[in-house]
């Protein structure tokens, strides 16, 4: 498999969001590197009373030419 040169693996993160309903904003409350503390995130701002929380998993990669050849 050809890659290109200097193509460096695609870090995956996860977001903590919150959607709002009354208006469909979404914002963002913080990022992980696993899924683990995302969902710890999760669970500690629920104790607090949020609701509406999600995970949105984004792909971060390091130059256009890595995102164009994982497409």
């Amino acid at each position: 498999m050809w890659l290109p040169a200097g193509y460096a693996e695609p870090l995956i993160t996860y977001l903590v969001e919150h959607f709002d309903q009354r208006d469909g904003e979404v914002s963002q409350l913080g990022g992980f590197f696993s899924e683990r503390e995302a969902d710890a995130c999760i669970a500690q701002l629920e104790v607090e009373g949020w609701i509406d929380l999600r995970i949105n998993i984004v792909t971060v990669h390091h130059r256009v030419t890595d995102w164009q050849w994982n497409r």
